[in-house]
């Protein structure tokens, strides 16, 4: 097989689903209270080629999951629904069979190793922006927390239409909805922050520009101060997959035009989600505080009465504290540390495959790296098995340029292998002779050193420093520029970094334009060949017919041409696509290890602090059956 999760042997584990894209489009059934309809068949497992290419490594370990692929073509689960807006306990379904009854009240506790450095998930959108505006805010609609195939529920829309055409969508807003300060929310808000987030006016960078493409500003308008009408450039096989992003957060109209994007940077304390900034705190402090919303639009949540979020930088010292209990959940993502909480005998870890890689981009701005045979060679030579080894403890697998291994959406290991450089090889040595003679023919210099752009997080510099060695052996001499945070979104923004820039990405959908568009659209800040460097406009074109194509086959077919195209490019790559854990202490209940990364579940106003279970034991070794985990 091209692909194998590395890892230790768990207990028979269960197959998981990565396929949300086709329940997304079956969303306005959930949004409108009609019955969902039954759940596709898994696909089967693919089958292995006659004969695996050359560069394919001889054998490989067992795989210790691998998602079922929803089976049914997209244009069957477009039903149009009736209108209507759901009522709460018809979509929440926290999962009492594992976790019992909710319990409310209670201080849930976060450990993070992000620095809570700034908080503008507009303009600047880091890991560490999400933990202000997540908990604080909302969007149109949200995923559901509990539901590994990603329905989409309501969050400030209680309901909404798609058109028959699939060339918009109206919402209905909740009645009575206000912000934290007391103003009532109306449609003007949310009107006014997509208008914001679509021409990026007085944002740095904007996160969402590109992801809402498809979105006809001049045709974006409030029918009341309840109701929102969107109208697409032509009709869209994905149309709720832009609003439902997690960084697609609605913000308060006059507290923006009083204060600009200094506010979204320093000022917590707007916000219309399940928790509110507590008073006295400022932005940047490692160690920040949230309190139950007592106005949240959701009478019933969130469970917690405070939620406490940490920016932990030091590995050792995040470890240390959840150990202590002085954090309740730890989000693992150094496996260093995992093996402690699985022998942990009252700890609960749960474990999955997930959309995200490390990735490493090269800047053809630079010469000689403006030659594709160059980052070919570049590419080439990087060991991806030996860093799933090192830099995982085999928690990773390889896989193509956009879609995640497993994925139904990726290229077989046939369409991969026809692109020199994307197999993983057995034989590295050889490969990496073949890469230097192809340096040597693009008259490659040797004696000169290369820039790495690296931002200053441990686990960033961890994973540069592998590359850094890998280029070594290649005889590419490189140096390190350290930035913090925020200098280093600027100069992605800008276009000034140096010529490689190792980092963490999520793909977050199997979807040519809600996924891997993200990468390769001109205007998006995730695409970070541009913007003032060069862009490839064929595969703009590509985009924008993936963008309107109705038919789930062509639309794949689609994919699967701008997938090929990315990877001829050689400027961008995932090293590895990552598991990922979680570690909890057996009080918190209601978590479920969501796949999908948009951040629903991100809120906390799921998860509740049940005392009684505060003693339980026997949680040692890989926990089984945990919600949304194997």
């Amino acid at each position: 097989m091209s692909y194998h999760w590395r890892t230790q042997p768990l207990k028979e584990p269960r197959k998981i689903l990565l396929g949300p894209i086709l329940a997304i489009l079956a969303l306005a059934i959930l949004a409108c209270g009609a019955a969902s309809p039954e759940p596709a068949a898994p696909a089967a497992e693919p089958a292995a080629p006659a004969q695996a290419p050359a560069q394919e490594p001889a054998a490989a370990p067992e795989p210790t999951a691998m998602p079922e692929a929803m089976e049914k073509p997209a244009e069957e689960m477009m039903a149009k629904p009736e209108t209507g807006a759901m009522a709460f306990a018809d979509y929440w379904n926290p999962p009492t069979d594992y976790y019992g009854e909710p319990v409310y009240g209670g201080v849930l506790r976060i450990n993070y190793e992000d620095p809570l450095e700034h908080a503008n998930d507009w303009g600047a959108a880091t890991g560490a922006s999400s933990r202000y505006r997540i908990p604080t805010g909302a969007t149109l609609v949200m995923e559901d927390p509990y539901d590994a195939g990603a329905p989409l529920v309501p969050d400030l829309a209680q309901s909404w239409d798609i058109n028959e055409t699939l060339d918009g969508v109206t919402f209905q807003f909740r009645e009575g909805t206000t912000w934290h300060q007391g103003e009532p929310f109306v449609c003007e808000d949310a009107r006014f922050t997509f208008e914001t987030m679509i021409t990026g006016n007085g944002i740095t960078a904007s996160y969402m520009k590109s992801r809402l493409a498809n979105v006809e500003l001049e045709q974006l308008r409030c029918l009341d101060d309840m109701t929102l009408e969107m109208k697409f450039n032509g009709p869209s096989a994905t149309p709720m997959l832009g609003v439902s992003n997690r960084r697609a957060i609605i913000f308060n109209k006059a507290w923006f035009e009083a204060g600009g994007e200094e506010a979204m940077f320093q000022d917590a304390s707007q916000g219309i989600g399940p928790f509110m900034w507590a008073e006295g705190q400022s932005v940047g402090n490692d160690e920040q505080h949230f309190d139950k919303n007592p106005n949240y639009f959701i009478p019933e949540l969130p469970y917690v009465d405070e939620l406490v979020i940490f920016g932990i930088l030091d590995e050792s010292t995040q470890q240390a504290t959840q150990l202590a209990h002085q954090t309740d959940w730890h989000w693992v993502r150094n496996w260093g540390q995992y093996q402690a909480y699985v022998d942990h005998d009252q700890i609960i870890t749960v474990i999955r495959a997930t959309r995200g890689n490390f990735r490493l981009w090269i800047n053809p701005r630079n010469a000689p790296f403006d030659n594709v045979n160059v980052r070919q060679a570049i590419i080439m030579a990087i060991d991806r098995n030996a860093a799933i080894q090192v830099l995982q403890d085999g928690h990773g697998a390889a896989g193509g340029f956009g879609y995640a291994p497993g994925s139904p959406w990726e290229l077989s290991m046939e369409q991969r292998c026809s692109v020199p450089g994307w197999c993983v090889s057995d034989d590295m040595e050889a490969v990496r002779a073949e890469a230097k003679a192809i340096l040597d023919e693009a008259g490659f210099d040797f004696e000169q050193t290369y820039l790495f752009t690296v931002e200053s997080d441990a686990q960033v510099q961890a994973r540069a420093t592998f590359l850094q060695e890998q280029l070594r052996l290649l005889g590419i001499k490189t140096d390190f520029d350290l930035v913090e945070t925020v200098a280093y979104r600027e100069q992605e923004a800008s276009g000034t970094r140096g010529t490689f820039k190792p980092g963490n990405s999520t793909v977050t959908n199997d979807d040519p334009n809600a996924g891997v568009g993200a990468f390769l659209r001109c205007e998006s800040t995730s695409n970070h060949w541009t913007p003032n460097g060069p862009c490839d406009e064929s595969i703009v074109a590509l985009l924008d017919q993936a963008q309107v194509e109705l038919d789930h086959e062509k639309r794949l077919a689609l994919a699967h041409e701008i997938e090929l195209a990315a990877m001829k490019a050689y400027g961008s790559f995932p090293v590895y696509w990552e598991q990922e854990a979680a570690a909890f202490w057996p009080e918190v209940r209601g978590y479920a290890h969501f796949p999908a990364p948009f951040g629903s579940y991100r809120k906390f106003m799921h998860m509740w602090i049940d005392p009684a279970r505060k003693d339980d034991t026997g949680n040692a070794g890989q926990t089984m059956g945990v919600p949304g985990g194997i």
